[in-house]
């Protein structure tokens, strides 16, 4: 997880060399170059690097939600639900409160990226106490995404 998390954290010019790996995947199958990598990643069930990245974010999000006592108590306030912050009821109460940054570093961070994928999850999915089965179900919607 940390080699995915450090590497497609980065811009996309500084992923260049790791994005090559489209190409052993399109030999393996024998496709042209032409052919989409969506395909290739479909075929293999796996993802880019740009998303497994995502999707080892949106996994350490299910753990924060529902395991959140299994994570280092460095972790244990990380992130805030909208209904903490507002006295209010609004329509994104029981989604995570995404902090404004200026800077594209704070735009990459977890706190950022996290709240983002988290918010954005149909709610059928969010609901998934199980681990294994959250990550099955998420894994099966995210390659759906890739259509």
């Amino acid at each position: 997880m940390y080699r995915e998390s450090f590497f497609a954290n980065t811009t996309i010019n500084h992923l260049s060399t790791l994005i090559t790996l489209n190409k052993l995947l399109r030999i393996f199958q024998q496709k042209t170059a032409r052919s989409h990598n969506a395909e290739s990643y479909r075929t293999y069930k796996t993802f880019s690097i740009q998303l497994l990245h995502k999707y080892q974010i949106i996994i350490f999000m299910e753990k924060y939600v529902y395991y959140r006592t299994k994570l280092p108590s460095a972790f244990s306030t990380y992130f805030e639900e909208n209904k903490l912050i507002h006295d209010y009821n609004t329509r994104q109460k029981d989604d995570f409160h995404i902090h404004t940054f200026q800077c594209d570093e704070g735009k990459r961070s977890i706190k950022i990226k996290g709240c983002k994928l988290w918010n954005n999850l149909p709610a059928e999915i969010k609901m998934i106490q199980s681990c294994s089965s959250f990550k099955y179900n998420f894994k099966n919607y995210f390659l759906q995404c890739l259509d």
